[in-house]
């Protein structure tokens, strides 16, 4: 399959060329002909808005993301809106896949600003030292619903620019800290042990959706992501508990059998819009493939189960069929769409799928089969909001595993699977002759990395040697093709051009994937390189500051575009570097005998121990590596005793969360009252539900983890709070506040109840980045 391309080319206006026709990655090039003057990221964009005295818009998406299309087509390719960002402001494209440093910084000055993030990003910077000031996401091209459309927010921030400029500065400087606050501040070292680790299998458990299975944090429980961190570590830590292994397998099996997974060609769609896995958004990622792949392998090794045997099989053969390059590396991602149709290729009918099947010699009743097993008797289940022209269509998904289908159709699980296979290889013929969605063909260091394992734990589990061939043969390409002059690691390669110096998460990913080539093969060669990349890792990216006890910062030292050096922690849709590097070096531990790995581990540990204390969901394979330091290693723990005064254990609470009363008694005919005391320590204070500005985080309280249980919060106006300079700042909450809950019984009490209450504290003069506490309920149902 091609590169991508763009989704509306015969739209395009080629007349326009900008300099992002230079670049090598997919999602710049898709811009390089809008009529917006865009500058890639770098010093003569600096210089430009430098010396134009101009702010800078910087734009950070991805060549997958739909609603970066959306926002090129209504907006960058629109000659009055350009004309307004040309004049006005410097225009950066950024690849968040080329530059997830830069990535990282701004999505969290998005999310201090606006309690959300996504892309694209669209950020407004102060062109001197490269800090944002304000920031969103997608803007629409005119007002509407009563939300200002991208030409109004333009003119609006350029006359902030030109007219209150000391503001705007010093908005920025203010951002700026919150976010090097975030993301690179160094916390002591803290105690951790087995309480960290049962409070993250809890956590986890209580998010769990026991009637759709999968990981929730709203009461909505849609979207769903895969979140192969959350299976991994309950594996890994858990798999014992009953509880816990229950999650663990009924969220794989409800996600391979929904149409978040490809039915007909194998691998994953990034993630379910609806709470049953059934309409995904329909792009898929290397990274996602690629731990889910692994995932399934270890989940067969432990249960036997040949159907997940099925899927790692189908997955990894999608991938090699796909997203495969001629010199065996592997390509990024595949687009949700075809010419703005969203999941156009991957949409049937009845009446198509029946004709295709008869076509290839179907009989009736093997038609009959392929709609029930396939849910098609069901009805429709697609509609494109953007295309509703387009009618109702179907996203493919089996009614449930082979073997049940197999009892219900009074069968064996042998003929269902031949049928289906059979169906499925004439589906997929039919489904080759329609235009295919664009695939980024730009090759990722760590996203290699993780496929490379992938590949490797699916050919040693499966016990076939093309997977662990192709693992091989990527891992051959990275080291010769993506190598800079001093021997380190580029990130990207597209085209034939390899660049970028590579991250933390380069080496961390690529680390794992020879553990596991070596693993696969016992092949000392692989783990030679691995050493060599941790050794590589160790000398570029180390915290030598002793500061917050040890481990990795995501960014090589010294780099005059970043206003902060980060040092991630958390682990979501990718693991962060650093719990990748401390598991690693665990690993390599236990596969050199050498006692300097363990030591590391350990160090890099203590620097992760800050978070893991303040949110072990939210570090989760670092949680992991605890565990099994404890395990194997717990004499090592030296700095989780004796234990210190509370006051130096963690960063300050600002503000404590109390329930009133502890215990909460329910009856099916009436409402059951409680209060949520909120504590705001000073200096703090906090914004209130509604605050003063849209770009303030707001107050807010969900109901979690429950079935059959409805909550109504009654929130407190905000007051106004006189600064210690004088100055009032509306729409907060000082001191003490209690907030009004009322639960509603709807149906039979199930699952775990938690309150998510998320707020943005702030002092007179800085903020820190939002978060959101969560808060078990003790609810007894009344006789």
């Amino acid at each position: 399959m091609g590169p991508i391309t763009s989704p509306t080319p015969a739209a395009r206006d080629l007349k326009h060329t900008n300099r992002l026709r230079n670049e090598s990655s997919p999602y710049l090039l898709q811009h390089a002909h809008n009529p917006v003057d865009w500058y890639a990221w770098g010093q003569e964009a600096f210089d430009a808005a430098r010396r134009s005295n101009k702010p800078i818009f910087l734009s950070i998406g991805y060549s997958t993301c739909y609603w970066c299309h959306v926002m090129e087509r209504e907006s960058f390719e629109s000659q009055d809106i350009a004309a307004i960002m040309n004049e006005h402001f410097i225009c950066i494209k950024v690849d968040r896949e080329e530059r997830p440093d830069v990535d990282d910084i701004y999505m969290a000055s998005v999310q201090i600003l606006s309690g959300h993030g996504g892309w694209p990003m669209s950020v407004f910077l102060e062109p001197q030292t490269l800090k944002p000031f304000t920031a969103g996401t997608y803007f629409p091209p005119e007002d509407k619903f009563g939300r200002p459309g991208f030409p109004s927010v333009l003119r609006h921030i350029a006359k902030a620019w030109a007219d209150q400029r000391q503001a705007v500065i010093a908005q920025a400087d203010q951002v700026a800290n919150a976010v090097a606050e975030h993301l690179s501040r160094s916390t002591a070292p803290v105690p951790v042990g087995s309480p960290q680790v049962e409070r993250a299998i809890s956590e986890l458990l209580s998010s769990y959706d026991p009637k759709d299975a999968g990981f929730v944090a709203s009461p909505q429980r849609a979207p769903k992501f895969p979140t192969p961190v959350f299976l991994d570590f309950l594996i890994g830590a858990a798999w014992e508990s009953q509880p816990a292994r229950q999650a663990v397998i009924q969220t794989l099996d409800r996600m391979a059998i929904g149409g978040m997974y490809d039915q007909i060609g194998g691998g994953f769609h990034r993630y379910s819009t609806d709470e049953k896995w059934l309409v995904p958004h329909f792009e898929k990622m290397l990274y996602d493939n690629a731990q889910l792949a692994s995932t399934y392998a270890r989940a067969h090794e432990l249960t036997r189960d040949p159907y997940y045997a099925q899927i790692v099989r189908e997955t990894l053969d999608y991938v090699l069929r796909e997203m495969t390059s001629p010199q065996g590396a592997f390509f990024s991602a595949q687009d949700a769409e075809v010419d703005g149709h969203e999941g156009h290729n991957y949409l049937w009918n009845k009446e198509n799928l029946v004709q295709v099947l008869m076509s290839n010699g179907f009989l009736d009743g093997d038609a009959e089969f392929a709609l029930d097993v396939f849910g098609l008797q069901a009805g429709p289940n697609f509609i494109d909001p953007h295309h509703p022209e387009d009618g109702r269509k179907n996203v493919l998904y089996l009614v449930d595993k082979p073997d049940k289908i197999a009892e219900r159709r009074d069968t064996t699980v042998e003929d269902v699977n031949a049928m289906l296979g059979w169906t499925k290889a004439a589906l997929l013929t039919e489904r080759k002759s329609r235009k295919p969605p664009g695939t980024d063909d730009k090759i990722l260091a760590g996203w290699n990395g993780l496929m490379i394992a992938a590949m490797a734990d699916g050919g040693r589990v499966l016990g076939e040697s093309k997977y662990i061939d192709a693992a091989a043969a990527a891992a051959s390409f990275v080291r010769q093709d993506m190598r800079s002059a001093s021997g380190g690691l580029l990130r990207t390669s597209c085209s034939g051009r390899a660049k970028i110096d590579a991250f933390l998460e380069d080496y961390a990913l690529m680390i794992r994937g020879l553990i596991a080539l070596h693993r696969a093969t016992n092949d000392r060669k692989w783990i030679d390189q691995a050493t060599e990349l941790a050794r590589l890792a160790k000398d570029r990216f180390w915290d030598v500051s002793g500061a917050g006890g040890g481990g990795y910062f995501d960014t090589l030292a010294n780099q005059s575009d970043l206003f902060v050096r980060t040092k991630s922690v958390h682990d979501g849709a990718l693991p962060a570097g650093n719990s990748v590097m401390l598991l690693n070096l665990l690993d390599l531990r236990e596969l050199t005998n050498q006692d300097g790995y363990r030591d590391d581990a350990i160090a890099t540990l203590r620097g992760l121990s800050a978070a893991i204390y303040q949110h072990p969901t939210g570090s989760v394979l670092s949680v992991l590596g605890l565990k099994r330091v404890i395990d194997r290693h717990a004499d090592r723990l030296e700095f989780s005793a004796p234990p210190r005064p509370r006051s130096s254990l963690q960063a300050p609470v600002p503000v404590h969360i109390e329930i009133q009363p502890a215990e909460i008694e329910i009856r099916s005919d009436s409402t059951a009252r409680f209060e949520v005391a909120l504590r705001i320590q000073p200096p703090y204070h906090i914004n209130a539900h509604q605050p003063s500005s849209e770009f303030l985080v707001p107050l807010k309280i969900e109901l979690t983890g429950a079935e059959g249980l409805n909550a109504a919060i009654d929130y407190p106006a905000g007051q106004t709070h006189e600064s210690t300079s004088g100055e009032e700042i509306p729409g907060v909450h000082t001191g003490t506040i209690a907030i009004p809950v009322r639960l509603t019984q709807s149906g039979k009490l199930a699952g775990r109840p938690h309150l998510a209450i998320t707020y943005q504290a702030c002092t007179d003069t800085e903020c820190l980045a939002p978060q959101t506490s969560t808060v078990p309920l003790t609810i007894r149902a009344a006789p």
